[in-house]
């Protein structure tokens, strides 16, 4: 009789030990599962130890006495319905690769999986934590919460270390309302202009979009046109300086045709100033811009002469929240030196996070004015709510 003992952290493991040094020969003689200490005795692991033999002179109510007893009870029994051969040989094999035996290895599977996760969770809290000292241990969760949705880390440290002067001992207990607070301190951190408004009582309130290439400029100012005529009854007129684009022209002048507002082309800037001009029966004015590369410092003084001879009211900064956060910070710099007084973010509907959002209005120190949420005009957009975005970046949708 040749009988040998195998260890391991799952039973999956331990199964593949027998089959690999004693073959499919091996029959199970016992199981059991323990826990061992490690790490001077502060962690512990499970360890699944099985006990078989080969070459074993012995009949089928040996095997089920002796093989099965120490067997778990489902294992046992699923084993013990399905045995009905006398060798050793094939009874070590119907063993190892009974249904049960397999349930037994996925379970395993999956348990030591959870424990891998479990155990990359903490490892990345705990470096995380090391790289943030000076984050209160009891609001962390909140940090990384912030963190995980691109809320920057200057940015996350400063909102939970005021969060937690704010807070009593006693609220950090409470988990609803700690996140209600965080919210509240989130909605104030996002300033919000609200909608456009008629500043002036003669000639039309003039309202430009600038922005980097594919950010939606062209759908949102035909999104700002169709609800200022058709929902608050406005005369709105259109004019576009992107000639770039024949594409961006026709869709434009589509809109336009829709909602029954005038709309010129325009390629210079005395042309541009003409044509606000020539409105001066509108209430509103919208300027629609050609996208500009940050990286074009020749393009961007361009359109800067071309703002300079319409002198609009507002000029709102349209980005998008699925740029990634250094393609986003090298638009606001640039674009800044040519004039942003608000600031539009669409595709919100796109984003995986929106914590860029916040990381934006915060460095420009200029408020939000609107966000879009899909290609649909007029109806895919939105004022912009600090309340709103605060939940969206604690991953409650509202």
């Amino acid at each position: 009789m040749n009988l040998q003992t195998f260890k391991a952290s799952t039973m999956a493991e331990a199964l593949s030990q027998v089959k690999s040094t004693m073959g499919m020969d091996a029959v199970i003689l016992h199981t059991r599962t323990y826990q061992q200490r490690y790490w001077l005795g502060i962690r512990r692991q499970e360890v699944v130890e099985i006990t078989a033999g080969r070459d074993l002179r012995t009949n089928e109510r040996t095997v089920k006495r002796n093989g099965l007893g120490s067997l778990p009870a489902a294992y046992a029994r699923s084993a013990s319905a399905t045995t009905t051969l006398r060798t050793p040989s094939e009874n070590g094999r119907q063993l190892l690769e009974s249904p049960a035996a397999g349930s037994v290895m996925m379970l395993n599977l999956s348990q030591e999986l959870t424990a891998v996760k479990t155990m990359v969770k903490d490892l990345v809290t705990q470096t995380r934590q090391s790289q943030s000292p000076q984050v209160p241990e009891e609001l962390f969760e909140h940090y990384l919460q912030l963190t995980q949705n691109q809320v920057s880390g200057e940015l996350a440290t400063e909102l939970v270390k005021t969060l937690h002067r704010q807070l009593r001992p006693e609220h950090l207990s409470q988990p609803q309302f700690v996140r209600d607070k965080l919210a509240e301190l989130l909605e104030k951190t996002l300033p919000t202009s609200g909608a456009i408004r008629r500043t002036k009582t003669s000639g039309p309130h003039v309202v430009a979009l600038i922005g980097p290439t594919g950010v939606g400029k062209t759908t949102t100012i035909a999104k700002l046109a169709a609800n200022l005529k058709l929902r608050e009854k406005h005369r709105v007129g259109l004019i576009t300086i992107d000639t770039y684009r024949i594409a961006a022209i026709d869709q434009l002048k589509k809109y336009a045709d829709i909602i029954g507002s005038p709309l010129k082309v325009v390629s210079t800037p005395e042309d541009l100033r003409n044509g606000v001009s020539s409105m001066c029966d509108c209430d509103f004015v919208l300027i629609d811009t050609a996208g500009r590369s940050p990286n074009d410092t020749l393009k961007l003084n361009e359109l800067k002469t071309f703002l300079s001879a319409a002198g609009p009211d507002e000029v709102h900064l349209v980005l998008s929240t699925t740029a990634s956060q250094a393609c986003v910070e090298l638009a606001i710099s640039r674009f800044a030196d040519v004039r942003v007084d608000k600031i539009i973010f669409t595709k919100l509907d796109e984003a995986a996070h929106v914590g860029i959002v916040l990381n934006v209005v915060r460095k420009v120190n200029k408020a939000l004015s609107y966000v879009t949420t899909g290609q649909d005009v007029p109806d895919d957009i939105e004022v912009g709510r600090g309340k709103r975005l605060a939940r969206l970046i604690l991953g409650e949708g509202v």
